[in-house]
């Protein structure tokens, strides 16, 4: 073997021994590396506690199950800032996913991830115009069970704008919503992987009490099985001032694609810390608390 022989070799060598650690949507769970829901920049007028499930049917009728917490506090009109916590995820893998990933087990409950960050409202120029926003997510190193391809067992950032409008029309009220940003996964001796992301949803809420949410999204990598792409439907009913019950379905059609069903109880808390962020000194106060 010639010495560009065996530099060629080697190069491809390390190129498919790269690839192979990719931590990519099509070669890992389904909850993995997940893109993140389109939200409006403005921030609402309570503190949401979110509890709910996610169930997921993948093509190759691998299936998962995630239950899940969400804290949204918001801190006067400006800023946001969320906690989301994964406990845990049960799963199992089909025949087919356990022979070309090599799986050493039919199933299991990994450990999952735990997210946390902030939403800035950055420019609000009135009603007659959209409204501009900044959201930074960080996906702690908590979920686990790599060599079964549940988890990234890394961190991951999201660094995104978000742009939004509200239009009263008639007796109902639409939001046109948009986003696009920068994911960044951590891959472990790989590297990292870089995503742009995007997304547009409309949001239709009638009688204040039922809204109903179209949206399609997804991020585009620079490797491969890395370009996910999303459309979901989403539904809720404020039964109570206080309380909201709401489902959804998404459908992934590219890169790991599959069905996922959801369910939230969504509780609408009054406001933690009403005076920070608001220097107009017209704060909303506990006891003027109005979902």
């Amino acid at each position: 073997m010639t010495w560009r022989a065996l530099s060629v070799w080697l190069l491809c060598s390390g190129v498919a021994s790269a690839r192979s650690d990719w931590m990519n949507p099509g070669t890992m769970g389904a909850n993995a590396v997940p893109g993140f829901t389109i939200e409006a920049p403005w921030t609402e007028k309570y503190t949401l506690l979110q509890a709910g499930v996610t169930a997921q049917y993948g093509w190759r009728y691998d299936t998962s199950i995630l239950p899940q917490l969400r804290l949204v506090t918001p801190f006067g009109k400006w800023v946001s800032t969320y906690f989301e916590g994964f406990p845990a995820e049960w799963w199992w893998s089909s025949p087919e996913t356990r022979r070309e990933w090599a799986l050493e087990k039919t199933q299991g409950v990994a450990k999952a991830d735990l997210r946390f960050g902030f939403k800035i409202l950055l420019a609000d120029f009135g009603d007659d115009l959209p409204r501009l926003g900044f959201r930074a997510m960080t996906k702690t190193t908590t979920g686990k069970d790599y060599p079964e391809r549940r988890f990234t067992d890394g961190p991951a950032y999201l660094l995104e704008f978000l742009l939004g409008e509200r239009l009263p029309v008639k007796a109902v009220q639409l939001d046109l919503l948009a986003m696009g940003g920068y994911w960044i996964w951590q891959q472990g001796e790989a590297g990292q992987n870089d995503a742009v992301t995007w997304g547009l949803a409309v949001k239709l809420t009638a009688f204040e009490r039922w809204s109903n949410q179209l949206e399609v999204r997804g991020y585009v990598g620079w490797q491969k099985d890395d370009k996910p792409v999303i459309a979901g439907f989403k539904t809720g009913v404020l039964l109570t001032d206080w309380f909201e019950l709401s489902a959804g379905v998404n459908v992934g059609f590219r890169d790991a694609p599959r069905v996922e069903g959801l369910m939230y109880l969504n509780f609408r808390l009054p406001l933690i810390a009403p005076f920070l962020f608001d220097f107009t000194g017209k704060g909303p106060v506990l006891s003027e608390h109005r979902p």
